[in-house]
């Protein structure tokens, strides 16, 4: 009876082992669309009602909407983000490598003195960053056009998890929690710290779009660069995109100040264009820690882990998973904690009775 027993704990191991190897490479999209109806089935449950006999459409109504005002807005922005970065490095730089060999080898005035920093080494260091930059640029928009077939795919994948998510999300999440071997309570702070992560995820984004095109407006603007309205939109845009961010808007901005003779302004706007990529790494963490009591460090760890193992999606998954730590670590706290104390409270003595008319405070 005991042999029959665990080999069919084993087969069953190796039912959802093989199931859930079978199915890695497509996991991604699938999580997404899960997280996303996390995130929408509160607002889902306070329209359906509205809808009259349109009610049992709502899971529909919302996926497509989810497409249509989020997904292909961002695949949008991808697609023309990549197009300006390949023809920003595809152009003739020619005339400006020169330019800039030819600023250091003649050296930077400094109150009368004339430092020269250039020399054969520096000009052949120059020559080999623009070829690989080139080379780069052809290698990143080939891995763009092949990886196109499987973008669409994780887009189906994601549009038909999010709305049978959202149509039968309530039945899954009563049935993970009956299958749960964790107290109810703690089941309960797991799904609401799942949940507080993905909300400060979005408000993450958002911040730091608000906060990086407003802070790329303002250089833009102090330095002179034409349109600089029009580009600080474009940077607010572009900060949605992991991995590229407001970097297109910032560099270019300091290469066009260098070519019109503006040497300082692209000083400075190299230095602000350094200050602009390091505020996504202050504002997304404070922002994502303050909404689900996490601390920064660890969202941090999060967010940036997220991106290293899941690609630009590892900024709602990696979150997720540094919140789901968090939370293991926490409820064994908690029950070390309760253990202990029921270690240490003496027991008590059922012989002697309780006295009959206790004093009232």
């Amino acid at each position: 009876m005991e042999r029959d027993r665990w080999l069919s704990v084993v087969l069953r191991t190796a039912l959802l082992v093989l199931f859930v190897w079978m199915i890695r490479t497509i996991l991604v999209p699938i999580a997404l669309g899960g997280l996303f109806a996390l995130l929408l089935s509160p607002l889902a449950e306070k329209v359906k009602p509205r809808l009259g006999r349109a009610e049992p459409l709502t899971p529909l109504l919302f996926t497509f909407g989810t497409i249509i005002l989020v997904v292909i807005p961002f695949a949008f922005i991808t697609v023309e983000a990549i197009q300006s970065i390949n023809d920003f490095l595809a152009r003739d730089w020619t005339p400006t490598i020169q330019r800039f060999q030819s600023f250091l080898t003649e050296g930077i005035d400094i109150r009368g003195r004339s430092i020269h920093i250039g020399g054969p080494q520096l000009q052949l260091a120059i020559q080999n960053i623009g070829q690989r930059a080139a080379s780069f640029a052809a290698s990143f928009v080939g891995g763009m056009a092949t990886a196109l077939p499987a973008f669409i795919l994780s887009l189906f994948l994601f549009g038909v998890s999010l709305y049978y998510f959202l149509r039968d999300g309530g039945k899954l999440v009563r049935w993970m929690f009956r299958l749960s071997p964790f107290p109810p309570s703690q089941t309960r702070e797991l799904f609401a710290s799942v949940r507080e992560t993905v909300n400060g995820a979005i408000l993450g984004i958002l911040a730091t779009a608000v906060v990086q095109g407003s802070l790329t407006l303002l250089a833009l603007h102090l330095f002179g660069v034409p349109n600089a309205f029009l580009l600080g939109v474009l940077a607010a845009l572009l900060s949605f995109i992991p991995l590229v961010g407001t970097t297109p808007v910032t560099v270019g901005a300091t290469i066009y100040l260098f070519v019109t003779n503006h040497v300082g302004g692209a000083i400075g706007m190299g230095i602000s264009a350094v200050l602009i990529g390091l505020s996504d790494n202050v504002v997304r963490p404070w922002v994502q820690s303050s909404s689900t009591r996490m601390h920064p460090l660890i969202a941090l760890l999060g967010i940036f882990g997220g991106l290293d193992l899941f690609g630009p999606v590892g900024v709602f998954l990696g979150p997720v998973i540094a919140a789901m730590a968090v939370w293991t670590v926490d409820t064994y706290a908690k029950l070390h904690h309760a253990s202990r104390r029921e270690a240490t409270t003496p027991p008590v003595d059922a012989s002697v009775p309780p006295p009959e008319n206790p004093p009232v405070p």
